[in-house]
């Protein structure tokens, strides 16, 4: 050792820098380097440890502390080094952490007002931080120096709010390393550190955020968790955070949000101490594990604490199950993951075993299933946010909740009206992606329901009129489009039982004639993924015949309607699957045959009463004109029963749109060679009544053509 000396007795006592920053240099070289083949570092003596603690030590202390930059910052890469260094494993810090914290790290983090720190230079601040980490960290330092962790932790809840990145991230670090040795000190501390790492989450640097999010798991799991104005800390500070970074744009960030949940959930969900052993390969400088909390010595005595973190076990649920669907898959496995562990680690408490039996579903079906209805409250208030990210996301996560919940859950049928009423609203979002993860969650719950037909039951009668309120355009479109996810995802047998009271309302007065056309798209989707569902079951279906029409109903309202509607080729080619599956061969003027003089009737409103429809654009008349096209021979076949409707319209004292629009139907129609064969009977009655009162408005064309009819009959 006597070749140190000379070193570090020109590091105490020179006043010249170049001197001081030699002797420095050489020292590191002396003590890790050897000089010859035949010698040793001088940190492998057996005397170094001794020599360390009278003689390096001291002078270290005091050029750590020297006016110059260089000396301070070479003084700390010496010391790190030899801490470090696994000839020292064996050796006692226990007295080195106490007066460097103290006379070093306690000095360089002090205030000096105008400036933030004493230590002006960052890189020394940083150097400072890791030194104590790696102090801490050494095996020799033992839990019962809580004055030492004291001092440490003032220190790093001011280095929390430095400039400087890395120093953010060695505080971190400095956490993770204390909470297996002072987890009852940082538990003192939570809620300044907590609020001083909550002001770095919004940092620019995801490794940053992504390493302050896990320190803040850590302070919040620290010796069973805060006490001390814990209530208020959650709300206004910790869960809004934890929230905000669920958003976050980088998926490691969101991966060490789950860390930070799990932490807090497991001392949430716990009436005792525990040991976190779950470990994240892809960070090398926290690892989870580090959080990891003592059952014996100095944390022993707080065995069986409170819950104090129980009441915001829904909201941490909630976050957690919103990174179960995150878009990155490796996040989202990982999520799913440690829920599954929470879930297992609960399974043999009986709060956890719900109403519906030991055999519904898994342990992570039932653990969700407990505490289903207050998230749900919670992401149905967030299907409302005022930001469509929210919206988007809370959506997400209730497809996600329906997904695990337990199919026998109570509170998922207790609670339907309220899901389907949030899904009605949000699937009319203006953002495309809202309203595509409503229709996905609706989905979801029509396959969560299986054969229970409760959620169609709830939806039906928003589209028949007998629930007041719903008939606004906005709500039916809403309603249509979650029967119409709700209808893809249920099981076959459900929607095959239900079929006719589908079939009935969507071919409601409210929904066909409200001329919407938002309204009549919606209708079109749910049509024809409703024709989909049951075609391959319609001969199971007992009331075929009205089932069948109904759908034929609907069908002429959405043909008729406005043409620039581009509703038309989509239910033609409905009607000819409807045909195939009646074994009509896709032929839909035979569809129509048996039902042709149910749906007038139906047009009617009360059958065999004569009508007039006030103008061309009712929806009413619009459904007949599209009745007698489609229909094709059948509506010759059966003209008796309409040509009363003809010859009331074309009254002269009517308005003039709608005998226009009855006029060309009329043409139209005749211009049928099968249709104009089977009116013969009627050609004097046709022109009599119709045509020649009306000779003003160009009737010609249509006399010509009845007469044409005629002619061709009679030959």
């Amino acid at each position: 050792m006597s070749a140190l000396a000379k070193d570090v007795r020109t590091c105490t006592s020179s006043s010249d820098l170049i001197q001081k920053k030699r002797a420095l240099i050489n020292l590191t070289k002396l003590i890790f380097t050897s000089s010859s083949a035949d010698s040793q570092p001088s940190i492998s003596e057996s005397t170094f440890p001794s020599y360390f603690t009278s003689s390096l030590f001291p002078a270290l202390l005091k050029t750590c502390t020297d006016d110059k930059e260089k000396i301070r910052e070479l003084s700390l890469n010496l010391l790190l080094k030899i801490v470090g260094c696994k000839e020292m494993e064996g050796f006692d810090f226990s007295e080195t952490l106490k007066v460097f914290s103290d006379d070093v790290f306690k000095r360089g983090f002090a205030s000096a007002s105008p400036k933030p720190f004493t230590e002006p230079a960052e890189e020394i601040r940083l150097l400072l931080l890791k030194t104590t980490t790696l102090l801490l960290n050494h095996p020799s330092i033992q839990p019962a120096q809580t004055s030492v962790f004291s001092t440490i932790i003032s220190g790093v809840i001011r280095a929390c709010g430095d400039n400087f990145p890395e120093v953010k991230r060695e505080c971190c670090l400095c956490l993770a390393k204390m909470s297996k040795k002072g987890a009852s000190v940082i538990k003192m501390h939570a809620e300044s550190l907590v609020k001083q790492l909550n002001a770095n989450l919004g940092h620019q640097h995801s490794k940053t955020r992504q390493m302050t999010v896990k320190a803040i798991g850590i302070v919040l799991s620290a010796d069973g968790g805060v006490t001390t104005n814990s209530e208020k800390l959650m709300i206004e500070t910790v869960l809004p955070s934890l929230k905000k970074t669920g958003f976050d744009k980088i998926p490691s960030v969101r991966k060490a949000l789950i860390t930070c949940l799990v932490k807090t959930l497991t001392v949430a969900l716990s009436h005792f101490d525990f040991n976190d052993t779950t470990s994240n390969d892809d960070d090398k400088i926290i690892i989870d594990g580090e959080a990891t909390l003592r059952e014996t010595g100095e944390e022993t005595a707080t065995t069986n604490k409170s819950n104090v973190y129980a009441p915001f076990v829904p909201q941490l649920l909630s976050f957690l199950l919103g990174l179960c669907c995150d878009e990155v898959e490796d996040v989202k496995k990982v999520a799913i993951e440690e829920l599954r562990k929470l879930a297992e680690e609960r399974k043999e408490e009986s709060i956890f075993k719900f109403q519906g039996g030991e055999g519904d579903g898994d342990i992570t079906s039932k653990f969700v299933t407990f505490y289903f209805e207050k998230i749900l409250m919670i992401l149905v208030t967030d299907a409302s946010h005022w930001t469509s990210g929210q919206r988007e996301k809370a959506l997400s996560t209730l497809t996600t909740l329906i997904d695990l919940t337990a199919p026998a859950n109570p509170e998922l049928y207790s609670n339907l009206e309220i899901v389907i009423s949030s899904l009605a609203a949000a699937i009319n979002d203006d953002e495309q992606e809202v309203s595509h993860n409503t229709s996905v969650c609706a989905k979801q719950l029509g396959a969560k329901l299986g054969s229970n037909p409760a959620a169609i039951k709830i939806l039906l009668p928003r589209l028949d009129g007998s629930q007041s309120g719903m008939n606004t355009p906005e709500k039916l479109v809403g309603s249509l489009l979650i029967l119409s996810s709700i209808l893809v995802g249920s099981d076959d047998e459900c929607v095959v039982n239900t079929a006719t009271d589908i079939s009935a309302a969507l071919s409601a007065g409210a929904i066909l004639e409200s001329g919407d056309r938002d309204v009549l798209e919606a209708l079109l989707e749910t049509f024809e993924n409703f024709v989909d569902k049951i075609g391959p079951k319609w001969s199971a279906i007992a009331d075929s015949k009205i089932l069948t029409l109904n759908l034929l109903h609907t069908s002429i309202f959405l043909i008729g309607a406005d043409v620039n509607y581009d509703l038309r080729d989509g239910t033609n080619d409905i009607l000819k699957k409807i045909a195939d599956f009646c074994n009509f061969s896709g032929d839909v003027s035979t569809l129509f045959d048996g039902h042709f003089v149910n749906l007038v009737d139906r047009l009617r409103g009360d059958p065999g009463k004569a009508v007039v429809w006030p103008n061309g654009k009712d929806p009413n008349l619009r459904a007949f004109d599209a009745l007698m096209r489609v229909a094709g021979a059948t509506g010759g076949k059966y003209f008796s029963s309409v040509i009363d409707i003809f010859e009331s319209h074309m009254n002269v004292d009517n308005e003039p749109d709608s005998r226009l629009v009855v006029m060309a139907l009329l043409e139209s129609v005749l211009n049928n060679k099968q249709v104009a064969a089977l009116v013969g009977d009627f050609t004097g009655k046709l022109i009599n009544d119709v045509v020649a009162p009306n000779i003003v408005w160009r009737a010609g064309g249509v006399a010509s053509t009845i007469r044409k009819g005629e002619r061709e009959r009679e030959e």
